[in-house]
């Protein structure tokens, strides 16, 4: 797994994480006890825990096998390494937040879109050097299967119950693959993630770019006069983010850009 403070990214996981896994890991034995249920838990609580803390530098097979009081092969039984530790916490704290979601049963209008978001950054921010190996995991040169598909289903989710309420009011076009859109829009919304990950943006930008992000795909599905509102809403976060450090620099001659000192993606 990719240190969490240098996270990287390739051109195929922007588009789909786990496109270019042709095989999914081998599955390990399942562990039904009620002894060894609890064991697990407690290693993933202890796991969660020192990632918070330290990150995954922080987190060994000897420390964790110390503070959660299991033997090494118990580690080792269950998880199979230290990766398997880190995806089984990725999981367990994915679900809780899906879980957390699904009880609200709330209907999904644009509002509460923005309500959820504010919530999951705030929810980074509590947790935030755990939320930086979460974000870490999810653009891991070698991701596994399993954990990006629970990673990728809490953003999915969101867009997709908000497009289906879209869908039944007569909202949305018919000649576009909707799905697709949904699939797609994904990768971008755990690109404005890594940003604050990194430190790129703060916790406020944070808010604003995942609202801006949602209304641009958004835009892409509606038809008017519904879509004029989401590209006035849009317009006020464009105008709430200011313009960017590198826009202001940017050259709008276009020989001065093929020449290369005057570019859009120039430090």
């Amino acid at each position: 797994m990719a240190d969490n403070s240098k996270s990287n990214i390739t051109a195929g996981q922007l588009e789909n994480p786990i496109a270019a896994i042709e095989v999914a890991p081998k599955r390990r034995r399942k562990y039904t006890s009620a002894i060894m249920t609890e064991r697990r838990q407690r290693i993933i609580d202890c796991a969660h825990r020192i990632l918070g803390e330290g990150g995954t530098t922080g987190l060994t097979i000897d420390r964790l096998s110390r503070e959660a009081e299991v033997a090494p092969r118990t580690l080792y039984r269950l998880f199979d390494d230290k990766e398997g530790v880190i995806l089984a916490t990725v999981s367990d704290r994915v679900r809780e937040v899906r879980a957390s979601i699904a009880r609200r049963q709330r209907d999904y209008t644009i509002d509460v879109v923005f309500d959820e978001l504010d919530w999951m950054v705030s929810e980074m921010q509590r947790d935030a050097e755990y939320a930086r190996v979460v974000i870490g995991f999810y653009f891991s040169m070698e991701p596994r299967v399993d954990a990006i598909r629970e990673l990728r289903s809490v953003a999915y989710n969101r867009f997709r119950n908000w497009m289906d309420r879209e869908i039944r009011q007569g909202h949305t076009r018919d000649d576009l693959d909707l799905e697709r859109i949904a699939q797609e829009f994904v990768a971008t919304e755990f690109l404005v993630y890594h940003r604050w990950a990194v430190g790129a943006v703060d916790e406020d930008h944070c808010r604003l770019e995942l609202h801006a992000n949602f209304l641009k795909t958004a835009t892409l599905v509606l038809i008017d006069p519904v879509r004029s509102s989401y590209v006035a809403m849009l317009a006020d976060k464009q105008m709430s983010l200011g313009l960017s450090d590198i826009g202001s620099r940017a050259s709008t001659n276009r020989a001065q850009r093929d020449e290369g000192d005057h570019f859009i993606g120039k430090a």
